[in-house]
């Protein structure tokens, strides 16, 4: 099924559940743990992920056969495939690069230390390479 229509065929469709408003670390899994069981056999698991995007937006809840807290994995459904959690709406960052500092410059969040470092010294050798040309 193309676009999003398949989100009104899903099993959880309509129920509030699966995004529980209570997201804070001392907030029991339980409830949301047992909910697993009906993406079990759900067909759209992988364009869940895609839709929502939970490690990119740091989801809590449960989405595309597992329970997230703050876009991290606490749970698993049987049957889920790790093939299932690419968001591919972002590509992944190359940490540790100069590029990878670019790329979470775009996304708008704080490069990691491997990346901020990876630009520092680019930016380092850039300005040296300047100054050895006298420009």
């Amino acid at each position: 099924m193309s676009g999003n229509g398949w989100a009104s065929e899903a099993p959880c469709a309509g129920d509030f559940r699966f995004t529980p408003e209570e997201t804070t670390a001392e907030a029991p899994t339980e409830p949301l743990v047992a909910l697993l069981a009906v993406c079990r056999d759900c067909p759209f698991r992988a364009q869940c992920i895609d839709l929502v995007l939970p490690s990119a937006s740091l989801f809590d809840g449960v989405c595309g056969g597992r329970l997230w807290r703050d876009g991290q994995v606490l749970a698993t459904c049987d049957d889920a495939q790790p093939a299932e959690l690419r968001e591919r709406g972002r590509r992944p960052i190359t940490h540790g690069t100069e590029a990878g500092a670019r790329a979470h410059n775009r996304r708008g969040e704080r490069a990691c230390s491997l990346c901020r470092e990876a630009g520092r010294l680019a930016q380092q050798a850039r300005r040296a390479r300047k100054r050895a040309t006298g420009t």
